[in-house]
């Protein structure tokens, strides 16, 4: 077997060994297994094609929805969806955008986003549904006039693509890549937000995106705050938690913030490169994208991962060509299972139920 083949199935037993049958950060700690709606699958970070001045922000949740069911999928009443944005350098927050929901009714919830400017935009979610082969429309809310802001809230068609059955397959020695997309078919529970980059941006052309999801601890009183809220998880790159957290750090890594991740994490994260057989050049290039674990947007560069996250890159195929010293290497899925929008909010609508 060749070195870099070798290498390949290193790397693929890392990932199958950190967590079976996951990839992104679907269903990739054994605590968050417990808790799909704030289980936070992707971020996504990207500029309106048509007006660079908007920012356009992007958090799925609900892992692998199964539109037979899609009523069963929402957004919990009793979490915080958080979108973390860093304009200072250090990995904390600077200005922070936080999406809550009403208690679970019949048809849509409704959703609240409070933005840095004190703005608040208060709405419906596009109501999962089985009664019709044609999704719903997606309800879309204005901010106040001038203000530039859209939000979304609603299920859509997981925009992450990979041949997470291949590799498995591929280590098992029973198969190989097939370039079959497993999340074919699938939804997730989506939040978009779209708003002008100067309100987050403190002036600065470099940016740090994260999201995470909270809840409160027992014993909540109902005023929501620093003190009576946990984290729950955070999530920055496509496949860092997965693929490069051993399993026992995982729920640790979730819970923690990007700020700490060079003091606990980075030694972790470099071991199991090395391990792989990533050389010092392609190491630091890794590290620099993981650690901290956040999303890095300089506003001067086109938009594409690693410098944001629009939703046709193909994460998995950069992060594989790294890893492999820059040597070309992806699993064969070159695109989703659907066409993207051109407008909000951007992702393809949700699968339904034949």
């Amino acid at each position: 077997m060749s070195a870099r083949c070798t290498g390949l199935t290193g790397l693929l037993a890392a990932i199958v060994l950190s967590l079976p049958a996951s990839a992104a950060d679907h269903r990739e700690a054994p605590a968050i297994n417990e808790d799909p709606s704030a289980d936070i699958n992707d971020v996504y970070v990207f500029r309106n094609p048509s007006d660079s001045s908007k920012l356009v922000l992007v958090m799925t949740v609900n892992p692998f929805s199964d539109p037979n069911v899609a009523p069963s999928y929402r957004f919990s009443p009793g979490a915080l969806y958080r979108f973390d944005i860093d304009n200072s350098g250090d990995a904390v927050a600077d200005e922070v955008i936080d999406v809550t929901f009403l208690a679970l009714v019949p048809g849509p919830q409704t959703v609240t986003a409070k933005f840095p400017d004190g703005t608040t935009v208060t709405g419906n979610t596009t109501a999962p549904t089985v009664t019709s082969t044609t999704a719903n429309s997606p309800v879309i809310t204005n901010g106040p006039a001038g203000s530039g802001i859209k939000l979304f809230a609603g299920p859509r068609d997981d925009p992450f693509f990979f041949d997470v059955v291949g590799f498995n397959r591929f280590l098992a020695g029973t198969g190989s890549f097939s370039g079959i997309d497993s999340f074919t078919g699938v939804n997730v529970s989506a939040i978009v937000v779209e708003l002008p980059v100067d309100l987050v941006s403190g002036g600065s052309d470099t940016l740090q995106i994260w999201g995470e999801t909270q809840r409160p601890f027992p014993g909540f009183s109902g005023k929501r705050d620093k003190s009576s809220f946990m984290q729950i998880e955070r999530m920055g790159n496509p496949t860092v938690n997965t693929v490069l957290i051993p399993l026992a750090l995982k729920d640790q890594f979730n819970r923690t913030a990007p700020a700490d991740d060079a003091e606990e994490f980075a030694d972790v994260i470099l071991a199991r490169l090395t391990a792989l057989g990533t050389n010092a050049t392609f190491q630091g290039i890794l590290a620099s994208v993981a650690v901290p674990d956040t999303l890095k947007y300089d506003l001067t560069q086109g938009d594409g991962f690693p410098n944001g996250r629009t939703l046709d890159d193909d994460v998995i195929a950069t992060v594989l060509t790294l890893v492999f010293n820059g040597s070309p290497t992806d699993d064969g899925v070159l695109n989703n299972d659907k066409s993207f929008l051109a407008g909000f909010p951007y992702l393809a609508a949700p699968h339904q139920a034949p």
